[in-house]
């Protein structure tokens, strides 16, 4: 029987060391028999300025390749290339950027797609208004657009792409939603369908014990408050500046893309960046750590967090970590075994008592193991009707 595809475009390009949502659902795509196509927003002879040239590279790599296969060959990953890429800076803020870039591809998106095999899809899938430019002339059955975030709370969002935005979600059959405090926006974009569709995590890659610890933790003290992820202005660094400096007896450890963190936080001997690294990985620096923490800046980035629903929070509990987290309505709404906290004495506190007294291990990945990608894969294409 043939294959069922499915075309994910997505913002994020395959290797990018923020692995979320669409990542994870390409995976479970494939392990429920599809055969994927992911391809990122573009880049364009504009980013040659970008700050990380790593991440820049990497993308370059997929592009010039004619891209890659990757999951037994079952995923073809690919990065477009244009003249121009939509961004909310002078010029690429142009409505008609937004709307045409792929105009100016090179080589035409549509023909590397053929050429590696996706010239239709069964489904068509978009966690970004970017790819609305090539995606709309794909043969497809169904389409779907992922809202894992709200969007216009970003620098790079343009209101042309706001415009497009709308006009992806009411030409889609289904738009889903990471955060239930993302329904509003969503039905004021007035959809075919819309359903709240939460993230996930991929219980046995985190919940599979690691009995060796990172190297790096060879020279760390214990215990370790770690926290691994995306570090930008969401961030609340005067949070984690507090914790650390009244809790000297425990090491605080970042994990992840790290130029804003090296600039934001004060150097002490307990706080150790240690900058990106590979996801399968990661399990390891958190079962080998004695909490996890959310340290998000509620109170000056509200729009943006609200709506943010935390991967992280399911990965520290299938790695068996408890969690301290600043309080927002979507973790209310969870009721999630983690610690919710709304001052930084409280959120002090809470890491002295997960150290002090650690929760039942069992109860933490019992929660988690309910959260399975898997069946957030399943549900999605069962929205869409191709079960």
């Amino acid at each position: 029987m043939k294959r069922k595809t499915v075309i994910m475009a997505a913002a994020n390009h395959w290797h990018s060391p923020f692995q979320v949502g669409s990542h994870h659902l390409a995976r479970g795509f494939v392990n429920a028999g599809w055969d994927v196509a992911f391809v990122s927003d573009p880049i364009s002879p504009w980013h040659l300025g970008a700050r990380n040239f790593q991440q820049l590279w990497q993308r370059y790599r997929l592009y010039a390749r004619g891209g890659e296969r990757d999951l037994d060959g079952r995923l073809w990953a690919y990065v477009p290339g244009a003249l121009v890429t939509p961004h909310n800076k002078p010029i690429l803020r142009n409505r008609w950027v937004s709307r045409r870039w792929a105009q100016l591809a090179w080589p035409p998106v549509g023909r590397v797609m053929r050429e590696a095999g996706f010239a239709d899809a069964d489904l068509l899938y978009c966690d970004s208004a970017v790819p609305f430019s090539w995606l709309r002339n794909v043969s497809h059955r169904k389409a779907i657009y992922r809202i894992a975030d709200h969007y216009s709370a970003f620098d790079k969002f343009s209101p042309a792409l706001a415009e497009l935005e709308l006009d992806l979600a009411q030409w889609v059959d289904v738009v889903v939603y990471a955060a239930q405090t993302l329904e509003e926006h969503v039905k004021a974009m007035h959809p075919r369908n819309m359903a709240h569709l939460p993230n996930g995590v991929n219980f046995d890659h985190f919940a599979r014990t690691r009995d060796k610890q990172p190297s790096e933790y060879d020279a760390i003290p214990k215990p370790i408050a770690i926290y691994i992820g995306a570090m930008d202005v969401w961030f609340d660094w005067e949070l984690v500046n507090c914790s650390v400096a009244h809790l000297p007896e425990v090491s605080f450890v970042l994990v992840g893309p790290d130029h804003r963190a090296r600039k934001m936080l004060k150097p002490a001997k307990n706080l150790f960046i240690l900058g990106s690294r590979p996801y399968d990985e990661l399990p390891g620096y958190l079962q080998h750590a004695d909490v996890g923490l959310i340290p998000f800046d509620v109170a000056n980035h509200r729009n943006l967090v609200r709506s943010i629903h935390p991967l992280k929070l399911y990965e520290y509990l299938a790695s068996g970590l408890p969690v301290v987290s600043v309080e927002w309505e979507e973790l209310q709404n969870l009721k999630s075994p983690a610690t919710l906290t709304n001052n930084r004495e409280h959120f002090v506190a809470a890491i002295r008592a997960a150290i002090a007294r650690p929760p039942d291990q069992s109860t933490l990945q019992s929660y988690a193991a309910g959260k399975d990608w898997s069946r957030i894969v399943q549900r999605m294409i069962d929205l869409v009707g191709l079960s």
